[in-house]
């Protein structure tokens, strides 16, 4: 299981989420708060930035030789420091979305479509909010000691 650790993910959270997004785009288009052009590229989009990434991630496990564990911080060189590069082209990416690319009203649209949450939990200012923390805790998840 943990040699397919990536892949898994890629299908799961890539996947998984375009097809949610597909799914449930009547929602977003009967409601007037996106067109379907627009609920499908942020479907292929979700897509694309999950699943690409995480088969990159598999096989730079299955290039590690032997049984690798999915912690691409315990990876041989140079298999950790593409897998540490390729981490922060992702977190880049999502920090230039959000916060220049106004992904942060796009995900507010999506998380706020048919919420019974409060809406300042799925504005703009709290989707950047939250990407900011994530950003943050992933880095230093990264280079605790326990990485």
């Amino acid at each position: 299981m943990s040699q397919h650790f990536w892949l898994l993910c890629g299908l799961w959270c890539g996947l998984g989420n375009g097809a949610r997004i597909w799914l449930r785009r009547q929602k977003y288009v009967e409601a007037g708060l996106l067109s379907e052009q627009d609920v499908l590229r942020f479907a292929r989009g979700t897509v694309l930035w999950l699943l690409i990434p995480c088969l990159l991630l598999w096989a730079l496990q299955l290039s590690a030789g032997g049984n690798p564990s999915p912690e691409y911080w315990r990876w041989p060189l140079p298999q950790r420091y593409i897998a540490y590069g390729l981490q922060a082209f992702v977190w880049l990416a999502l920090a230039y979305w959000v916060f220049i690319r106004d992904g942060a009203n796009t995900l507010s649209v999506y998380f706020g479509a048919g919420s019974n949450a409060p809406s300042f939990l799925h504005s703009p200012s709290a989707m950047k909010l939250g990407t900011a923390a994530v950003l943050v805790s992933g880095i230093l998840a990264l280079l605790s000691v326990h990485a």
